[in-house]
């Protein structure tokens, strides 16, 4: 009987101690709080840990402490979603400075490379045109006086006193000189082929006889001399002079 007795007493200690457990669970203070809320999201966690903590500990009637444990995790869901979306723009922004800078540096990269091209077109533009200055102004090329005719006509579209330009029309009027000279070099020759030698001022006869008296006893040779040897026109007169003309 004693022992009953024993027995009954420890087992209403423990449910005591156990209902004081739980109400210590109801009475923490912890619902008030999260009431109250949470500024940050720190706070906002600390409190998630907490009724975390408070579902570990509940021996009974834990349905209010899961509760609030949803109700806390609640809390920190917006804290956590502006974190988040502070850091995606943080991030895009990075990527986009990353990209920006990129696109400068191949901008770069393409306007080095498009000097470097225009440098070796420039050059090679000069001993082309260094080239056509020689060909014109000193073997009268018509092709290569033609190529000085257009830089200057982009010479003078772009600056008329360009010393450049200055020389290059230089050459080409020399080139051009020598053009009009060997020109009309061969036009005279055409002529001469021609006219008949009848024709020609100073001319010889075309019938000649074989020996005929010359006027006033005089030979002319065909270089204005007359012959030292003839008085009259016959074979071997002015043999050394261009032959024998008709005397002025």
């Amino acid at each position: 009987m004693t022992r009953f007795a024993v027995a009954w007493l420890l087992l209403v200690a423990l449910l005591a101690a156990c209902h004081r457990g739980d109400g210590a669970l109801q009475d923490d203070g912890f619902r008030r709080r999260l009431a109250r809320g949470c500024g940050s999201e720190p706070d906002c966690l600390v409190l998630e840990l907490e009724a975390q903590a408070r579902v570990d500990r509940c021996a009974s009637t834990c349905e209010e402490a899961e509760a609030d444990l949803r109700a806390s995790r609640s809390l920190v869901a917006p804290h956590r979603q502006r974190r988040e979306a502070r850091q995606a723009q943080i991030a895009a922004q990075r990527q986009a400075l990353e990209a920006a800078e990129a696109e400068r540096r191949r901008a770069e990269l393409e306007a080095a490379e498009e000097a470097r091209r225009q440098d070796e077109a420039a050059h090679a533009a000069s001993l082309e045109l260094a080239a056509a200055e020689l060909a014109c102004a000193q073997q009268g090329d018509a092709a290569a006086c033609d190529a000085l005719l257009r830089y200057l006509a982009g010479a003078d579209a772009m600056d008329a006193r360009d010393e450049r330009a200055a020389q290059v029309r230089a050459s080409h009027e020399k080139g051009r000189r020598l053009i009009a000279e060997r020109g009309a070099a061969r036009e005279r020759s055409r002529e001469a082929a021609e006219t008949p030698t009848s024709a020609r001022p100073g001319g010889r006869s075309g019938a000649r006889p074989g020996q005929r008296p010359a006027p006033e006893g005089r030979v002319c040779c065909c270089d204005g001399t007359l012959s030292p040897t003839c008085t009259y026109v016959k074979r071997g007169c002015c043999s050394h002079h261009g032959g024998v003309c008709a005397c002025p």
